[in-house]
């Protein structure tokens, strides 16, 4: 017998769903329609459109859990882990705080691990890295600050760089970029090298909760120690796991998480970030990242920036801000379950950029900007804190 004591402590939502079937509709506005250009699940619509992949199927066999009437099989754990958790269908509900869909499968998925029948392959290799080496790319731990090499970083001050394993091991030149702007806006920037360890993103989504929980304390510990008052990311997995996992967790951590983009904006507001030049493509598009959007709520500063660089034209996607398409990638719950149909989404997601006539498309989460790269659709793909860089002038 499976124990769902933590699907319990979300009992009430996982009853609350109407059966309204918006989670499983088209919609343009409010309206469900058959207009194709709006989807509700990423997973129901590329992965054979089947009940259980959507919403409310997942929700009855929550339901079912619950009553006893169904145990938990390969199969079914299969489902509860080819899913994104981008929160469009929380958004497009509209039941919020009622009802929170991803929260339920997070519950399922802790369940699953307590009871020894997860998280599946794949993920538990990459539980293994973190717990290892301390990220999710099982890179060595002493290669973790070799991006800021030169950049005679300290480790003690007001503001912190929280890198995040992408930038710190497959994209430093998000990492340098950061602290590039953020030096030349006149701010002291401190960083925790080899002290910095994965945020838990996969681990919080993936229901291996005492390890999400280890690697979060070990953070909070280090960035208390350090002095900060203010830690900037440029990840939004890692700004959503500081804001909202860590959060619910200890409550007050003792300093503020903010994402570069809110920084940046403020700064340009004040002046103290300024352009000197342009990007090589006139018209961009910008990719609302599910963590950053949705789950943190927010959509104004990246776009803010875009339209303060000279000689850009910000052309948004027909799915743009609360109901943006999800790259497929997040928290590496779909690429580990059928890394097809992660780069199915993201070909997607890409072929709608393209649609907008932009040149190239820019976000600000370094596993989106991963995700759409694979995707491989002939259109050039900005994170958002390299774009400014490059318009800023330096160089990285």
């Amino acid at each position: 017998m499976v124990n769902n004591e933590r699907l319990n402590e979300f009992r009430e939502m996982a009853y609350a769903c109407t059966r309204c079937g918006y989670c499983r509709e088209k919609y343009s506005d409010d309206v469900p329609t058959k207009t194709p250009a709006f989807g509700v699940c990423p997973i129901w619509e590329h992965n054979g459109g089947f009940e259980h992949h959507c919403s409310r199927g997942k929700l009855q066999i929550a339901q079912g859990i619950l009553e006893g009437r169904l145990q938990y099989s390969e199969e079914l754990i299969d489902v509860l882990y080819t899913d994104p958790d981008c929160r469009l269908c929380s958004w497009v509900c509209n039941a919020e705080p009622v009802l929170d869909p991803p929260k339920i499968w997070q519950a399922m998925r802790q369940d699953i691990v307590s009871a020894g029948l997860g998280p599946p392959k794949k993920l538990k290799e990459i539980d293994s890295r973190v717990k290892e080496r301390h990220n999710v790319f099982g890179g060595k731990p002493e290669l973790r600050d070799r991006w800021a090499e030169g950049l005679n970083l300290p480790t003690e001050g007001v503001v912190l760089y929280f890198a995040g394993c992408y930038a710190s091991y497959t994209q430093p030149e998000i990492a340098r970029s950061t602290v590039a702007i953020l030096r030349e806006a006149g701010i002291e920037i401190a960083y925790l090298a080899g002290e910095e360890w994965c945020c838990g993103v996969v681990q919080f989504h993936d229901g291996s909760i005492s390890l999400a929980e280890d690697v979060a304390r070990h953070n909070i510990e280090m960035i208390r120690a350090s002095g900060a008052k203010t830690v900037v990311t440029a990840c939004a997995e890692c700004y959503k796991s500081f804001k909202v996992d860590y959060a619910e967790i200890w409550g007050e951590t003792g300093f503020e998480v903010v994402h570069v983009s809110e920084m940046m904006s403020g700064l340009i507001s004040e002046g103290k970030i300024v352009f000197k030049s342009s990007l090589p493509e006139s018209r961009v598009t910008f990719h609302d990242p599910c963590r950053l959007g949705r789950y943190c709520g927010v959509y104004d500063p990246p776009r803010n920036i875009i339209e303060s660089i000279p000689g850009i034209e910000l052309k948004e996607m027909l799915r743009h801000r609360e109901y943006a398409w999800c790259c497929g990638g997040g928290a590496d719950l779909v690429p580990s379950m059928n890394s097809e149909l992660a780069t199915e989404i993201a070909a997607g997601r890409m072929a709608e950029a393209k649609e907008t006539g932009a040149e190239a498309i820019i976000t600000s989460c370094p596993r989106c900007a991963n995700t759409l790269r694979d995707a491989e659709e002939g259109i050039k793909v900005y994170d958002l804190s390299v774009a400014v860089a490059q318009a800023m002038g330096l160089n990285v």
